[in-house]
């Protein structure tokens, strides 16, 4: 499913960098520092390509107050693909990330990951993760049977 994602600080605009700045870290003495989205933060979101504009959007729905969203931060693509998400008016979108966290261990995300963008009663953007039964690899290195659906590129 993948609950955190990890980018160089470089792959942001400087003015959404700024924004952001409390997601800073730096992994290891020497290497270059990141930004990190992780699902359990306060206000979880997502970098989001969406046609050709990079912004960062609401991750999912946590708001138990009567949304029409569903409640919670992924997008199964079988669910996708069979027109559940229909009703939403799902649009694709393109989370870059470098890494994925997922069950603490971090793996190696080369291009990115797949999602849909659709919004509330508000028409505020929300961005959901899409994900796919687990390859056998992610599933032993994970211990999780979901996966994110990656950029060009299977596990």
């Amino acid at each position: 499913m993948c609950f955190g994602i990890a980018l160089p600080m470089d792959a942001l605009p400087e003015n959404l960098v700024l924004q952001h700045q409390q997601r800073v870290v730096l992994r290891e003495p020497g290497t270059a520092r990141e930004l990190r989205f992780l699902f359990r933060d306060p206000q979880a979101e997502l970098p989001t390509w969406h046609g050709n504009q990079l912004a960062i959007y609401s991750w999912g729905n946590r708001d138990d107050k009567g949304s029409r969203l569903p409640r919670t931060g992924w997008c199964r693509q079988e669910s996708l693909e069979a027109g559940r998400w229909q009703y939403l008016h799902p649009e694709p979108v393109d989370i870059p990330a470098i890494m994925g966290l997922e069950k603490g261990v971090w793996f190696l995300i080369p291009e990115g990951i797949r999602g849909i963008l659709v919004r509330d009663e508000r028409e505020l953007p929300h961005v959901y993760m899409l994900t796919q039964p687990a390859s056998h690899y992610y599933q032993i290195m994970t211990r999780h049977d979901r996966m994110p659906v990656l950029l060009g590129q299977q596990m």
